[in-house]
């Protein structure tokens, strides 16, 4: 009896410990890591951990398929996400989704509860010539959607799509469950500036005036900008040139080449966005899908169309520092989403590994989490999309076809309280809140440049010295450095001076009574080698910070 009793207890222990283990392997279900002051990928404590994740069932998509619903569409219409490409948060709360693949855009509340599925579109033209990639004429019928790629709701819920394969931008109003009103529609512009056979737009923005900002991936010239009533207006921002050895060979080359050499020549183009966010006051944030572009990678446009991010940051690339080679294959960073935060959070998505990227308002690195499939099961297969509310971020998956949401850890959540002070110039209120983080990661680069600026402030300059070495802080460490200097010539200014004075007249003494001959050569010489072991251990003493007495 005592052997079962025995073993009774052993497998309930056991089932006990399977069970821990399970639940705490959930917690942090991906491999974490930041970038030390030497851009070297190091561990680090996760910002963000997965909270939920949302599919078609979850939003309710199989209402649209029932007939005694009132989002009843159709009894075939399907009840699942297919290859989503772009959803975007309303400034009313309410998610719109490009559900790319079923030529519908989807409405939900935040909880992802279905509000509206708009399938059709009175108010189009109904039939509109383009012309393909390939130069063709073909006729398109606009009276529903054809592969949206981008979607944009004002703060009155007008609706902008980016209709694709139908070439136009759509503006409509809400008029039923199941169906939207279109209002206008921007079609390829005809301007001779406009130089593209087609218009197979994917993004789509606006701004406080009502102007439109549209991207089309054959256009690098910038974003193609049309007025509130459709006119075409220009382009908008366009990226520079990154200036390589090879611009600058081809350059040269060009000024005594031939016409058919330098039809030979890789041409010099800027390179075009692949999306775009606006904050709250106007500003237009865009990202290029380039692998490790850093030329204009991330870009924060005033309505001139100047870069106006700030930078502050040593580095000048985003996402990851360097490539990784996986069964042959290189991979590299594309940044393909950017979502900019009520609080100046820049998040920024990489198509190629899954992860984000974020940034403080001054391009300082802050967290990276996200994985991909490869990595994990159950992770990102093809990123498209990136949003967020509150303290959560949401990813869009065009294949695993559902969103996943991460909310804000507790080592996240003092990062960011922490950014905020340091970056509104509270050093010293940031300085708790900053060994909380150092606490939990030693080794987080802004961490300890936040913890030295705090110490210089409280003019504990060896302190702050200390922090700024570990951190490669350069210019910080000079600052603290130089004030430490000042600081004990100012403490030992009475010593410095008596010392002095002594000096010279030990020296005058020594001079007059070896011209009397009244002293010895090598009594002079082991005079002054005594005063000059006397000066140096009292250079020492300040050195150390001793104060005079």
């Amino acid at each position: 009896m005592k052997i079962k009793k025995l073993l009774s207890i052993l497998t309930a222990v056991m089932l006990s410990v399977s069970m821990l283990t399970v639940s705490v392997s959930a917690v942090d279900p991906y491999t974490t890591y930041n970038y030390d002051a030497w851009w070297n990928a190091v561990p680090s404590q996760a910002g963000y951990e997965v909270v939920r994740t949302v599919t078609g069932a979850d939003i309710g998509l199989e209402q649209l398929s029932d007939p005694s619903s009132e989002f009843f569409i159709s009894e075939n219409e399907p009840s699942s996400l297919n290859d989503a490409k772009d959803f975007y948060l309303s400034p009313n709360n309410e998610f719109y989704i490009a559900d790319t693949g079923n030529n519908r855009i989807i409405k939900t509340d935040l909880e992802f509860n279905l509000l509206a599925c708009y399938k059709t579109f009175p108010g189009s033209s109904s039939k509109h010539t383009v012309t393909d990639e390939n130069g063709n004429e073909i006729e398109v019928d606009t009276d529903e959607l054809k592969s949206p790629y981008g979607v944009f709701v004002d703060a009155n819920d007008v609706i902008y799509i980016a209709d694709r394969d139908n070439q136009r931008v759509v503006k409509c109003v809400e008029e039923t469950k199941t169906s939207a009103r279109i209002l206008n529609e921007y079609y390829r512009p005809d301007s001779e500036l406009y130089n593209s056979v087609s218009f197979y737009c994917t993004k789509v923005t606006v701004d406080a005036a009502g102007n439109v900002y549209v991207i089309c991936p054959a256009v690098n010239k910038g974003a193609i900008m049309f007025s509130d009533s459709g006119s075409f207006v220009g382009y908008y921002g366009a990226n520079r040139v990154e200036v390589t050895a090879e611009v600058i060979r081809n350059r040269l080359w060009r000024k005594i080449a031939s016409e058919e050499q330098i039809a030979s020549l890789t041409k010099s183009t800027p390179v075009e966005y692949a999306n775009f966010d606006i904050d709250d006051a106007g500003f237009i944030y865009t990202v290029t899908e380039v692998a490790n572009a850093s030329t204009d990678a991330v870009k924060k446009m005033n309505p001139a169309g100047n870069n106006i991010l700030e930078k502050t940051a040593d580095n000048d690339a985003f996402g990851d520092q360097i490539s990784v080679t996986y069964n042959g294959t290189t991979y590299a960073t594309r940044l393909t989403d950017i979502y900019v935060s009520d609080e100046g959070f820049i998040n920024i998505l990489d198509y190629t590994s899954g992860r984000i990227f974020q940034y403080d308002e001054r391009c300082n690195q802050l967290l990276i989490f996200g994985f991909d499939q490869e990595e994990q099961r159950g992770g990102f297969s093809n990123p498209n999309a990136i949003e967020g509310y509150g303290d959560n971020i949401c990813i869009l998956d065009g294949r695993n076809n559902d969103i996943t949401v991460f909310g804000l850890t507790e080592f996240g959540g003092y990062v960011h309280e922490a950014i905020k002070l340091h970056n509104q110039g509270l050093y010293e209120d940031a300085y708790e809140i900053w060994q909380e983080v150092l606490k939990r990661d030693g080794g987080f680069y802004m961490g300890l440049v936040g913890t030295a600026k705090a110490l210089y402030n409280q003019e504990d300059y060896k302190g702050a010295m200390k922090y700024s070495r570990l951190s490669f802080y350069a210019k910080e460490y000079d600052q603290a450095f130089e004030a430490n200097r000042e600081l004990m010539l100012r403490n030992n200014f009475t010593l410095i001076v008596v010392i002095v004075l002594v000096l010279i007249v030990v020296m005058i003494v020594i001079k007059q009574l070896k011209k009397r001959g009244k002293i010895p050569q090598k009594l002079i010489a082991t005079a002054v080698g005594k005063i000059a072991d006397g000066v140096k251990s009292a250079v020492g003493k300040i050195g150390k910070g001793g104060k005079s007495k």
